[in-house]
C-alpha cells in the first residue's frame, strides 16, 4: 500500500497528547477529593450538586484566565473558531456529565472499560464515511488497547448489564467520539488554539453551572461553598493542569494526528489515573482533611498498563499514516502559524 510520510509535528503532538493524558489521570483523583470534600461540607446536597459546582468552577475560571491572555486574538473571532469551541464544549461537557452520572449506576471498572469504546467509534466512523477499513497494524493496536483496558479495570462480566449506568456511560462515549472528530476536521485545521479553547471552556463550565442550578437543594450552600477554605489549592490544580493544560494540548496537537490513532493514545488516561492512585489519595486527604486512601499497585496495573503502553508503541513505530483520504486526513506538512 503506498503510503505518506507522517507530519513533521506528529511527533510532538504524540508527546503532546500523552501529556495530556497525564494531566486528565491527575483530574480523577483530585476530583474525587474535591466532591468527597463539598458533601462533608454540605451533607444535605447531592453529589450532582458537588459535580456541577466543581465542574463550573474549573472551567469558568479557566475560560476566564484563557480570556484574559487571548483578548486581541478574541476581538478577531471567526466564525469557525466559535463554532469548533462550541462543538467541543458540548461534546465534551456532555460526555463528561452523562459520564459521571453514570458512575451512580454501575461499577467504576465498568464505566472505565465502557468509556474506552471510542477507540471502537472512531474507525468505525471513519469505515463507514471514508468506507475505508481499519488496517491491520491498526487492528493489532486496538485488540491490545482493548485487552489492557479490560486488564485494568478488572471487569467483572457477571456484574456487566444493561441498566441506566451502563446506557449512559455508552452514550457518553459517543459524545467523546464527537470530541475527537471535530478536532480532526479539516475545515478548523488553521483555527487559533486559545481563541478555540477559550469558547470551548466558557460552554463547558455554563453546562456543568446548569447541573449545579437544577441540582440544588438549597441557595445558601452557593455562600456555604465559598468558605470551604482547603477546595482552592484543588481547584488550582485542577484549572493549571487538568485544564488549561490538557485541553490546550489537545486542541493544539490532535489535528497533526489522525483521528483514530489519537484515540489509541487518549487510552493511556486510565493507565495514568490508575498510577496517580497509588499515592495522590492520601497527599490530598491530609491537605483538605478528608478520609481518601491510595490504592495498592496490582500486577493487573502493570499488566494492563503495559499492554496500554505497549499497543501505542506499536502504533507509533510501525503504524505508518497512509495517503489522505476523505474522512481521516493528515495534518498539512506546513507550518501551523496559529496559536
Amino acid at each position: 500500500m503506498h503510503q505518506r510520510a507522517r507530519s513533521p509535528h506528529h511527533s510532538k503532538a504524540v508527546i503532546g497528547l500523552a501529556l495530556a493524558c497525564l494531566f486528565w489521570g491527575l483530574s480523577f483523583p483530585v476530583s474525587k477529593a474535591l466532591t468527597m470534600l463539598y458533601l462533608k461540607a454540605m451533607p444535605e446536597e447531592s453529589s450532582w450538586f458537588a459535580t456541577g459546582l466543581q465542574g463550573a468552577l474549573r472551567f469558568l475560571v479557566a475560560g476566564f484566565v484563557m480570556v484574559m491572555f487571548s483578548w486581541p486574538e478574541l476581538r478577531s473571532l471567526k466564525s469557525r473558531e466559535f463554532w469548533q469551541g462550541t462543538w467541543l464544549g458540548v461534546f465534551g461537557g456532555t460526555g463528561m456529565i452523562l459520564q459521571i452520572d453514570g458512575l451512580a449506576y454501575t461499577p467504576a471498572s465498568t464505566s472505565s472499560f465502557l468509556t474506552q469504546t471510542y477507540c471502537i467509534l472512531v474507525p468505525i466512523y471513519h469505515a463507514i464515511v471514508a468506507r475505508r477499513l481499519p488496517r491491520p497494524i491498526q487492528l493489532v493496536a486496538t485488540a491490545g488497547v482493548i485487552a489492557g483496558i479490560m486488564i485494568l479495570s478488572r471487569v467483572d462480566w457477571k456484574q456487566i448489564r444493561i441498566g441506566r449506568g451502563e446506557l449512559e456511560t455508552l452514550l457518553s462515549t459517543f459524545f467523546f467520539t464527537g470530541q475527537i472528530l471535530v478536532l480532526d476536521a479539516r475545515r478548523f485545521f488553521q483555527n487559533r488554539t486559545k481563541v478555540v479553547s477559550s469558547v470551548m471552556f466558557l460552554m463547558t463550565g455554563l453546562a456543568f453551572a446548569a447541573v449545579a442550578i437544577l441540582a440544588n437543594h438549597d441557595f445558601a450552600s452557593y455562600k456555604l461553598a465559598l468558605r470551604i477554605s482547603g477546595q482552592f489549592s484543588l481547584i488550582g490544580i485542577l484549572v493549571l493542569f487538568c485544564t488549561l493544560g490538557s485541553f490546550n494540548l489537545m486542541n493544539r496537537c490532535q489535528k497533526y494526528i489522525p483521528s483514530s490513532e489519537a484515540a489509541l493514545i487518549y487510552t493511556l488516561e486510565p493507565v495514568s489515573t490508575s498510577l496517580f492512585a497509588t499515592f495522590l489519595p492520601a497527599l490530598l486527604a491530609r491537605l483538605v482533611g478528608i478520609d481518601y486512601y491510595n490504592e495498592p499497585v496490582t500486577l493487573t496495573l502493570l499488566l494492563g498498563g503495559g499492554l496500554i503502553l505497549s499497543a501505542n508503541l506499536f502504533m507509533q513505530v510501525w503504524g505508518n499514516t497512509p495517503v489522505a483520504h476523505a474522512g481521516e486526513t493528515p495534518a498539512p506538512a506546513e507550518t501551523h502559524k496559529g496559536n
